[in-house]
């Protein structure tokens, strides 16, 4: 039997969407033949944990923060693990995975990119110009990010590959088999986000668009999932007293995190992001899959590609919390929608290692 090739995939503590799209292409690699160890960096083992599959290896590179000596960790996870590949997927790890690939030609690195280059400073741009180079192969979601890293990073066109994120339908699926019935009470009108409490998914301005919403629909909830402890915890409180201030407490509910939160998703009227910036929201994909219309910002070009004004949704301009506030209504309106995303395939991932 021919040895397995041996795959370290970096993961942050706590679960986001770079985090899950991690999972959803170690996923795709045969266990038969790809021996799979996570590494999660962060203060602790935590939510991401509860995720990675019980049949590959967990390890821990405890950090304060990412300038807590993780490259030099990093390196020496490499050098007493030597694995074929290396994979990351956020851009904080990415870069310094990159950079101790340079020392080990023979380890393959593959980086996913998880947000665009116009939202690094300078002197992370040239942080990321020198890096990037050692990867063997960087995954971006859109065209557009294509573009920009070839163009702005001086890239060889060859390395940079472009794959939509996949929607993992089994796991949705497996997860709403569980739950079945909606978490809502009846006779309600419910708005639903999801994702990390981080003042660039902009549900400050949600909460505005949320309190005008009230003005005409009385019966309307708002339900907030995602963690508001730790790092999200100052953000969180400062949304606790923007919903006192505006006198919508009783009507938004924060869940915390939900390690199912597709039974919300798929019974909301409305699933609503209103971020700021973003790389290729697997949120909207997930709730689309799941028949729910969305309300969402122009944050990056493909949004609008997605979703089609009047179809499955509606896209605003960011930061405008009176459209987000009509989007929000009238995609209620639009009842259960069907969307024809097309992803890349498991084969896709499968052919870059």
């Amino acid at each position: 039997m021919s040895k397995k090739k041996k795959v370290i995939f970096f993961v942050n503590y706590y679960a986001g969407g770079a985090e899950k799209m991690t999972l959803n292409i170690a996923s795709f690699l045969d266990d038969t033949t790809y021996e799979k160890i996570f590494y999660i960096v962060g203060k602790d083992l935590g939510l991401i944990s509860k995720f990675i599959p019980k049949t590959s290896t967990i390890k821990f590179i405890k950090v304060k923060s990412y300038k807590d000596f993780l490259i030099f960790k990093i390196f020496k996870v490499i050098k007493n693990e030597k694995p074929d590949f290396v994979f990351s997927s956020l851009m904080p790890i990415n870069w310094r995975v990159c950079m101790v690939g340079a020392f080990f030609y023979r380890v393959k690195i593959i980086i996913r990119i998880n947000n665009y280059l116009y939202t690094q400073s300078l002197i992370q741009k040239i942080r990321l110009f020198l890096a990037y180079r050692f990867a063997k192969t960087i995954i971006v979601q859109t065209d557009e990010m294509n573009n920009e890293h070839i163009t702005t990073l001086k890239l060889n066109k060859n390395k940079v590959v472009t794959l939509a994120n996949p929607i993992n339908k089994k796991a949705i699926d497996k997860k709403i088999a569980v739950s079945n019935c909606s978490p809502f009470p009846e006779s309600t009108i419910n708005y639903v986000f999801v994702g990390r409490i981080d003042p660039v998914k902009g549900i400050d301005v949600l909460l505005q668009s949320f309190s005008k919403i009230l003005s005409t629909q009385l019966n309307a909830h708002l339900y907030i999932l995602g963690d508001t402890e730790g790092i999200f915890e100052p953000y969180y409180l400062e949304l606790l007293e923007l919903a006192q201030r505006l006198k919508i407490q009783s009507k938004v509910f924060f869940m915390g995190f939900q390690d199912n939160p597709y039974k919300f998703m798929k019974y909301a009227d409305c699933l609503v992001l209103p971020s700021k910036n973003e790389g290729l929201p697997n949120v909207i994909l997930e709730a689309l899959y799941l028949g729910t219309p969305v309300a969402a910002t122009a944050s990056i070009p493909v949004i609008s590609r997605i979703i089609n004004n009047g179809v499955e949704g509606f896209v605003v301009p960011v930061d405008d919390y009176d459209a987000l506030a009509d989007a929000m209504l009238s995609s209620v309106k639009l009842g259960r929608v069907v969307c024809e995303y097309t992803s890349a395939t498991k084969q896709d991932f499968r052919n870059l290692f």
